[in-house]
């Protein structure tokens, strides 16, 4: 009959045919190779897997490795952080946060207090520059951080060190940049540098003690191999015998130091040593 629907034939399967088997899925993957591959993920990326299926909807909060990592320029970024903080089960090894507005500063205490329970290795806290250098005072829990290996700050202020603070032995890298101390500073920097023996890399950029007097301090670093220390005031530092050192930039306001530089010279004179001094 005309305009009669066309019936479809089915299709039968011949004797011994095997059935079609389904696609293999993520899913079918063992849950510890699922977490190894968001492990290896940014966080934003590991955060947006919880969108893929219900299964997925919390895999990020136990998959170990994530690095925590922010930018300028992301709206809500500082509120988001202490959310994902307290959501992820495993050891914060990697956080940096590369502009923390002035609206931010205080999470990121918040943010100290938990990664020094959570093993931070490398920690990166840069702080927008504030007005008049008022710059916001980081809480003493980053002197709780002892599983620090690369510590890198800028534009904030630094307490001074608690009396059990006891250094950061794991600690390869320094990194201050327009950090501020307060009077008597230079003894948490010399003890921040001193109980860190393992030392190779000192940058000292634009570092400022308040108060009008300061006390004579040392560098201390038997393993250190690249030293910069670009400063405005001569805070009254002093250099050791560097046994390690490989390269090293030295710039200071002439103004501000009355220093013998040619004794200076002499914690550099080794065969190895290829670095600059610019006074």
């Amino acid at each position: 009959m005309e305009g009669s629907p066309r019936r479809r034939k089915l299709r039968r399967l011949s004797p011994g045919a095997a059935p079609q088997q389904p696609q293999p899925s993520l899913n079918s993957l063992p849950s510890e190779i699922l977490e190894n591959i968001v492990g290896r993920l940014p966080v934003r990326q590991a955060v947006r897997t919880s969108a893929l299926s219900r299964d997925w909807r919390r895999r990020w909060e136990s998959s170990p490795g994530i690095r925590f990592g922010w930018g300028s320029g992301e709206a809500g970024a500082a509120a988001a952080v202490g959310q994902i903080l307290a959501r992820y089960a495993c050891p914060v090894r990697h956080f940096r946060h590369g502009w923390i507005e002035s609206g931010g500063s205080a999470r990121a205490d918040e943010w100290l207090v938990v990664l020094a329970g959570r093993g931070v290795e490398h920690l990166a806290l840069i702080f927008s520059e504030a007005d008049n250098f008022l710059f916001h005072t980081l809480h003493a829990a980053i002197f709780s951080c002892r599983e620090l290996t690369k510590l890198e700050l800028g534009s904030c202020r630094l307490p001074a060190a608690p009396s059990d603070f006891s250094g950061f032995p794991n600690l390869t890298v320094l990194t201050l940049t327009m950090v501020a101390f307060p009077p008597h500073g230079e003894r948490t920097l010399e003890a921040m540098i001193s109980s860190a023996p393992l030392l190779q890399s000192l940058e000292l950029k634009n570092v400022s003690m308040e108060g009008g007097e300061w006390d004579e301090w040392v560098i201390r670093a038997p393993n250190l191999k690249d030293l910069i220390i670009q400063l405005e005031f001569d805070f009254l530092w002093e250099i050791e015998q560097l046994p390690s050192i490989q390269t090293a930039t030295i710039s200071v306001d002439n103004e501000s130091t009355d220093r013998d530089f040619v004794q200076l010279l002499t914690c550099f004179a080794r065969p190895s040593y290829t670095g600059k001094l610019v006074c």
